[in-house]
């Protein structure tokens, strides 16, 4: 090579590098141009609440116990810790006790549990006992896919919106991700799919952090194969604006602030989301064996994965990166995400449409 063109070469090299980091660097730096009302608010909420750890805590716990979901007793399982499960779920939420699910125009919300609701029928002039952890019965396995446009009535639509840092915000997208929108704020879409066509998501038989991939997690257990990963990311503390589709829709995952206070209070969690995935290691092992295809599931539909996901199972890749809060961030990962996601103090997420 001539001196020249190396001369131009290294240049342009430079500048493409700059590129690469500059919209991180832009996030981590832009805490310091926080305004002082912003950071005195901040320091004084916690990262996360004493219920929602535990919860967390005993999540990953019940995993330990329960390797492999596909042999898992439902029944068993509802009778001796459905109860424990559902009550520190419902104190992550923010209530004092046990809590059930109630419909109102439509829509389906958890309420405080009444102690008048212990009895719920009388047959044959015997009290049948009202089982309020219930609504866990239709949640053991499900999860949630990414659609391409969006979800068939089948399959309802779960969502999370993420309010992303305000101040010099450096969100960025890239390739296919499906029906997620991404601007200066993220809203993540997924379409639940039930119990008994989750099952069929396993563990793909090559080898190899290239062949991991993730979906949402909507149930007490993954699938055979898969394992739980936790990620909790802090979101603007100024004028919070997260929001879901709805506790019961969400489930397992939460925010810190389901239904936000006006004005906003000097204590209790941050804006915080914490999302629950299963993770499925390339060639990891299964009880049920692994998966030749992804599931059709009548819709175009991707998952979470690295951005060299390869084909045949990759039709097409994309990515999300979010800029997170950058005063007081106390983002955490539970479990490992390989190289499906990744992120400190801001969060990127790897995409795939599969189907």
């Amino acid at each position: 090579m001539s001196k020249s063109i190396r001369t131009r070469v290294l240049p342009l090299a430079l500048c493409a590098l700059a590129a690469a980091f500059s919209q991180a660097a832009w996030a981590e730096d832009s805490q310091e141009e926080t305004p002082q009302e912003e950071r005195d608010f901040a320091a004084k909420l916690i990262p996360m609440s004493e219920a929602q750890k535990m919860f967390v805590e005993y999540t990953l716990e019940l995993e330990k116990r329960y390797p492999d979901s596909a042999q898992v007793d439902p029944e068993k399982f509802l009778n001796e810790e459905g109860e424990t499960y559902a009550l520190l779920y419902c104190r992550s939420l923010g209530f004092e006790g046990a809590c059930v699910v109630e419909s109102q125009d439509g829509v389906d919300r958890f309420v405080a549990y009444s102690p008048a609701q212990k009895v719920s029928a009388n047959t044959a002039g015997k009290a049948v006992s009202f089982v309020w952890w219930n609504w866990l019965n239709l949640r053991l396995f499900s999860v949630g896919v990414i659609p391409d446009r969006s979800c068939p009535s089948q399959y309802p639509t779960t969502w999370l919106y993420h309010d992303d840092e305000d101040r010099r915000n450096a969100n960025s997208r890239g390739g296919w991700i499906g029906a997620t929108t991404s601007n200066n704020n993220t809203t993540w879409r997924y379409c639940r799919i039930d119990d008994s066509r989750s099952l069929s998501f396993r563990p793909l038989p090559n080898g190899g952090n290239a062949y991991d991939y993730s979906v949402l997690k909507l149930g007490v257990f993954c699938p055979s194969g898969a394992r739980t990963v936790i990620r909790r990311q802090n979101n603007e503390n100024w004028n919070n604006q997260n929001s879901n589709s709805g506790p019961l829709t969400i489930f397992p995952s939460s925010q810190g602030w389901l239904f936000p206070p006006a004005p906003l209070p000097f204590n209790g969690p941050l804006p915080t989301t914490i999302t629950h995935y299963c993770h499925f290691d390339g060639a990891a092992p299964s009880w049920l064996g692994y998966m030749s295809s992804f599931p059709n599931l009548g819709f175009a539909y991707g998952v979470h994965a690295p951005s060299a996901f390869p084909k045949p199972w990759a039709l097409a890749t994309g990515w999300v990166h979010q800029d997170d809060e950058d005063w007081f961030n106390f983002n955490a990962w539970w479990g490992w995400p390989d190289n499906v996601m990744s992120g400190g103090g801001n969060t990127w997420r790897g995409m795939a449409r599969v189907r």
